[in-house]
């Protein structure tokens, strides 16, 4: 069915970790996302698959309408530069896509569920043909926001069917690993499962906690995601990818000192990015603050605008650009535009990376001023 509202959103959670992808999509008329059944069968490579799932997608509303989250198996700058590319020669825009790994995306899974399923820790269980990858979240409730660590999986080799005893198995591995732990929820998903072949495993599982049964939940978390990038989350998914500093630049406001944020902590490091123009009140001096969301001392650090033309107070205006190029440096870009008719701009730009790693406290205390 077409969707008539040109303002409806269209989400989509595209799991490319494994073989072939799992899809998921949600229009605003559902309450949760589906799984979109796809054959990938005669399609070869990356553009090949995202052009086979836009024309679906097209199915239940406007191209223009689509917003996308795309599990990635590698998440390196190339890997991910190299599936956008590919997205995009499939029909897609670039500002339709987000990309994350599986991990980020079961995080959004969990934390899209009520309050009582991640009161305590909850595990993914994912049953291949003869393993179990065994995931679990926990949540720090403390913090504000809240921080989402998802460990590595492990894998619980249970055999082959034909081989029997993948019920005592699994038993084994569950009484290892949950008897000493408070566990509120377990989810169940995979290409091989069949509650039949688990009955003693599945009676421990669901010992006094909850226990769910699902598919493509990491390709549904993606696409619950997908639904969230206008909105500010009340949790933060810690992970390699993840942005840990807001990024302020120092300013005025009337008679108060402020910092204004320029990148907000929490989205992945690659889509991190922030603008601001300013208005120099003294010296041509930039200073930028960034604040650990994990607790410690904000890092500070100054930029000089050598060689920036001489002017009245408050008559030097300038552009500022703020993005990571790596998980802990963030580049400055900043443009002179001049004031008006009375004093064009000259033109000049400057460029600073500030590795955050290496920032020494003795940076601090510079005192620039500046006006937002």
């Amino acid at each position: 069915m077409k969707i008539g509202n040109e303002k409806e959103r269209l989400l989509a959670g595209i799991d490319c970790s494994g073989e072939i992808p799992g899809v998921c999509y949600q229009t605003e008329q559902m309450k949760e996302p589906q799984r979109l059944p796809l054959d990938f069968e005669r399609q070869a490579g990356h553009a090949a698959w995202f052009r086979r799932i836009l024309s679906a997608l097209k199915r239940y509303g406007r191209k223009e309408s689509i917003r996308a989250a795309v599990i990635l198996p590698d998440m390196s700058e190339e890997g991910i530069h190299q599936y956008i590319k590919d997205a995009c020669e499939a029909g897609f825009r670039e500002e339709q896509l987000q990309v994350m790994s599986r991990q980020e995306s079961v995080s959004h899974f969990i934390m899209h569920q009520t309050n009582d399923i991640w009161q305590h820790q909850v595990w993914l269980l994912e049953f291949g043909t003869e393993e179990i990858q065994a995931t679990c979240v926990q949540v720090n409730k403390r913090t504000t926001p809240m921080v989402v660590q998802v460990e590595e999986p492990e894998c619980w080799c249970v055999g082959k069917l034909s081989e029997g005893g993948r019920d005592e198995r699994l038993l084994r591995f569950i009484k290892e690993e949950f008897s000493k732990k408070k566990i509120s929820a377990v989810f169940l998903t995979g290409t091989d499962l069949n509650v039949k072949d688990y009955e003693k495993s599945r009676e421990m599982l669901c010992h006094r906690r909850r226990v769910f049964v699902g598919e493509q939940i990491p390709a549904r978390g993606a696409c619950m995601a997908a639904g969230d990038q206008e909105e500010k989350r009340p949790y933060l998914f810690l992970g390699e990818q993840t942005l840990l500093f807001n990024v302020g630049i120092r300013s005025s406001q009337g008679e108060k000192e402020c910092v204004h944020t320029l990148i907000d902590a929490g989205c992945s490091w690659y889509e991190a990015k922030g603008s601001c123009e300013v208005i120099l009140l003294t010296e041509p001096l930039l200073e930028f603050c960034f604040q650990s969301m994990l607790g410690k001392e904000p890092i500070q650090a100054g930029m000089y605008l050598t060689d920036l033309p001489k002017r009245p107070e408050r008559t030097s205006r300038v552009l500022v650009k703020a993005y990571f190029s790596a998980p802990m440096q963030c580049e400055v870009e900043v443009a002179d535009l001049g004031f008006g008719e009375m004093y064009p701009s000259s033109d000049l730009c400057w460029r600073e990376s500030f590795k955050l790693e290496e920032q020494k406290e003795e940076k601090d205390g510079v005192g620039f001023h500046l006006q937002v």
